[in-house]
């Protein structure tokens, strides 16, 4: 028999928390398989799934209809690494260490793939992002992993991003027209051809399904990268988000990096119509990410295999577009960074419903345990399910440092401008955002998504109830315990010469150092 999972708070007025979940009884003696598909660096507000006005996500909107569509999931963190490591370990960034300085998950962390591995589930991973590697254990536990900068891989997904560059595109570093500026220094077109790398990445990934011995379940983990920057969408999804004259700024605005960086620092200005380019091209990586999921699902079902699998689309970080005068993530905790997708689809034990109570991605580990029915690994602390967390948080620990580039470019920027923390707590409609030098705002997140009016001194009541609950987070969060590092916990081994995978992260925008 299967317990149904539902959200009592599911498509109502005032959230409310669910009813713990009960495991479902596995069918056939077996529990499902487990697949998550992360888009990386994709924020909810731009798709048509949340009701963005551009046809974003055409074929994720008809998957959702039999899926929970969260409405207001949280990343625990708004860059890679921390909210990588909450999504494989279930614990708050705070409590895991992965973070800037020490840019390593500690093996000691049970991950979700290697629980799954001890129950007998075959495990897989595709990275696009370098940040998923060895030079930071993030996956530690997956028995197959496949990188789209290596080996055999690299040549097809170089092919792939070739494949998708205009000729006229001057927008972006790789781009056929891109005419560099002697006055800063560019990134070599080859360390960056390999991120966009989708529909190879499925092929990949639909080809080792099939390797896997019938009866015996699996684990998936599918990282795409075409959102992040430098961004090269296909011709076709810009034409299907954006009118020709769009389309055209879009290939001919600067939406380089380092005009990225500078324009947040005051050293560089966009246009409305230029800002509305790079808005249109990022809208069109989610396109070209929409098409390749329908792939993906579409071989699960022929293989018969999708309603057998539950199937996780997410994101680990949402995207600056301009918005309060910042781009790119890592900065701050407003919405576009920490609000992301989350679909989840298992018919034989989930409803298909919008949910519009808060959730955290940190909580998949604990809602793939009641899915599959699986004992928490031994010793771990509490994983509850998606919603059952009073208060959702997400944190920013330790900031990334400038890029050298505009470090060097502008030495008179102050150093210390980008070195607040942050603590953003989520109840209902409300969160309240601490910094580390004491300061609180509190927002109506789902009347004012774009925290325009700040609500700390008209509503008192709601922002000391909002802190205390923070308050009580904290004190109940468990502790980072930097003792219990192992002889193998080094953060940014070195890998072979040929991965160059510091060169990548370098030209994501990317660097390792503790601070400037």
């Amino acid at each position: 028999m299967l317990l149904r999972l539902s959200w009592l708070g599911a498509c109502t007025g005032d959230p409310v928390l669910p009813a713990p979940v009960e495991a479902p009884v596995p069918t056939a003696g077996r529990p499902p398989n487990v697949l998550i598909v992360l888009w990386d660096t994709v924020r909810a507000d731009h798709l048509s799934l949340y009701g963005y006005d551009r046809p974003t996500t055409p074929a994720l909107d008809a998957f959702a209809k039999e899926a929970a569509v969260f409405e207001r999931a949280y990343s625990p963190g708004m860059w890679t690494v921390p909210s990588h490591a909450s999504l494989f370990t279930g614990l708050p960034t705070s409590a895991h260490g992965a973070r800037v300085g020490w840019l390593w998950l500690d093996g000691h962390h049970v991950t979700l793939a290697e629980h799954l591995g001890e129950q007998g589930f075959a495990t897989f991973a595709w990275s696009s992002n370098p940040y998923l590697s060895e030079q930071t254990n993030l996956l530690q536990g997956f028995e197959t992993v496949r990188y789209a900068w290596r080996g055999d891989e690299a040549a097809r997904c170089a092919a792939d991003t070739r494949g998708k560059l205009l000729p006229t595109d001057r927008s972006v570093e790789i781009g056929p027209a891109w005419v560099p500026d002697p006055a800063r220094r560019g990134w070599p077109e080859h360390l960056v051809l390999h991120k966009d790398c989708a529909p190879h990445a499925v092929d990949s990934f639909l080809a080792w399904r099939a390797t896997v011995p019938d009866g015996r379940p699996w684990f998936a983990y599918v990282n795409l990268l075409e959102a992040h920057h430098p961004r090269v969408p296909t011709a076709a999804s810009r034409a299907a988000v954006a009118d020709p004259a769009l389309v055209e700024r879009g290939l001919t605005t600067d939406g380089s990096l380092f005009r990225l960086m500078a324009a947040m620092e005051g050293k560089a200005t966009f246009t409305p119509a230029e800002l509305e380019a790079l808005v249109g091209v990022y809208d069109a990586t989610l396109r070209d990410l929409d098409d390749a999921t329908a792939r993906l699902v579409s071989g699960l079902r022929t293989a018969g295999a999708l309603d057998d699998t539950v199937v996780i689309v997410t994101s680990d970080h949402g995207e600056n577009l301009g918005d309060h005068g910042r781009f790119d993530h890592r900065w701050d905790l407003h919405q576009p960074l920490v609000h992301v997708p989350l679909v989840v689809r298992y018919p034989a034990a989930m409803d298909a419903v919008r949910v519009d109570a808060p959730v955290s991605t940190a909580d998949l580990f604990g809602t793939v345990l009641a899915l599959t029915g699986l004992p928490a690994p031994h010793g771990a602390g509490a994983l509850p399910p998606l919603g059952v967390s009073p208060v959702v948080v997400s944190e920013l620990e330790a900031p990334m440092p400038r890029l050298p580039e505009i470090r060097a470019a502008f030495p008179d920027l102050p150093r210390d401008r980008w070195k607040t923390r942050w603590r953003l707590v989520v109840e209902g409609p409300l969160g309240l955002t601490k910094s580390s030098e004491g300061g609180l705002w509190l927002h109506d997140l789902v009347a004012d998504p774009a925290q325009g009016t700040d609500l700390a001194a008209t509503r008192a009541d709601a922002r000391e109830r909002l802190h205390q609950a923070l308050q009580t987070w904290e004190r109940a969060r468990p502790r980072y315990d930097a003792s219990r590092r192992g002889p193998e916990d080094r953060p940014g081994n070195p890998l072979r010469a040929e991965d160059d995978t510091a060169g990548q992260l370098e030209a994501l925008g990317y660097t390792t150092g503790e601070g400037e």
